[in-house]
């Protein structure tokens, strides 16, 4: 298999972003959101994130308590998992140049086994990915044009992901769930939040929650019983042209998966080509 130069197949692939920026540009990271510059091409210019600033997170003066004890509830579950699998089905808007919003489509399957194990299958309207981390390096390959790139990372998932974001601009798909605080990553940068309701997702009565933040506003629907794991998420891009949605809905949580260790090893499908994974200010330089 040959070695291809991320920068010489920017214009080939995908113009005016990074390869690895745009098959995974429609995966936001709640926590990443705070700080973040857009550039003038629409991609986002990484803002540093503090790997530690979750633990130990404190409830924001404007959160309700009901709230925020029913978030820290599905975090702390999520937390005591050593292994779990869940399918996301995914819709995002995209806004074209006139204003009018375009409602595209995924579904994704996420594997994660603490504290080093991740797989992300991504299937969707504009792109099919997959995402394996292995306890040292994350590989991202794309079905359509038959090209991976692998980047050397941290051992642990939270410092994995935070490398790939702050180092290479990129969001791994649904990935707030992924982190060993998921309760302090979802609400560091909230500064309001409050209980709407309860209202069933797919016939699972749920919890219904409502944060804002300084760019987004995000809702979030936790199952109502002994297992309190997320069934929705809602991201509203406030400060962007037209208010995007990214909308989440998760189901068939499996909480022993029994996965073999070599479904998180990434194998090169067959006439697949390599290519560089140029850190952020490299890829801008290139282009």
């Amino acid at each position: 298999m040959r070695s291809v130069r991320l920068a010489l197949i920017l214009i080939a692939l995908v113009p005016a972003t990074t390869w690895a920026q745009q098959v995974l540009e429609i995966a936001p990271l709640i926590r990443s959101t705070q700080g973040n510059d857009l550039r003038e091409d629409g991609t986002r210019a990484p803002a540093a994130l503090d790997s530690g600033a979750a633990s130990g997170a404190q409830e924001a003066p404007g959160v309700d308590a009901r709230a925020d004890r029913i978030l820290r509830r599905m975090g702390d579950y999520l937390s005591s998992a050593s292994e779990f699998t869940f399918k996301a089905d995914l819709e995002y808007d995209t806004v074209a140049a006139d204003g009018q919003k375009i409602l595209y489509g995924a579904v994704a399957v996420a594997s994660v086994r603490r504290p080093g194990l991740l797989r992300v299958e991504y299937n969707g309207d504009e792109r099919q990915t997959r995402v394996v981390f292995d306890g040292q390096t994350i590989t991202i390959y794309d079905a359509a044009a038959n090209v991976y790139t692998v980047a050397d990372v941290p051992a642990n998932i939270d410092d994995a992901l935070d490398t790939v974001f702050e180092r290479y601009g990129v969001f791994v798909p649904i990935s707030d769930f992924f982190y060993a605080d998921p309760y302090g990553v979802l609400i560091e940068n909230a500064q309001t939040g409050f209980v709407v309701g309860r209202h069933p997702v797919d016939g699972v009565p749920s919890y219904h929650l409502a944060f804002s933040q300084e760019e987004i506003d995000w809702q979030i629907w936790i199952e109502d019983g002994p297992r309190p794991v997320p069934r929705k998420l809602v991201i509203t891009y406030k400060s962007e042209p037209g208010s995007p949605q990214y909308v989440a809905t998760l189901s068939d949580w499996d909480f022993d998966p029994r996965l073999s260790d070599h479904y998180f090893e990434f194998e090169p499908p067959s006439g697949s080509d390599q290519i560089e994974f140029l850190p952020t200010q490299q890829q801008e330089i290139q282009q």
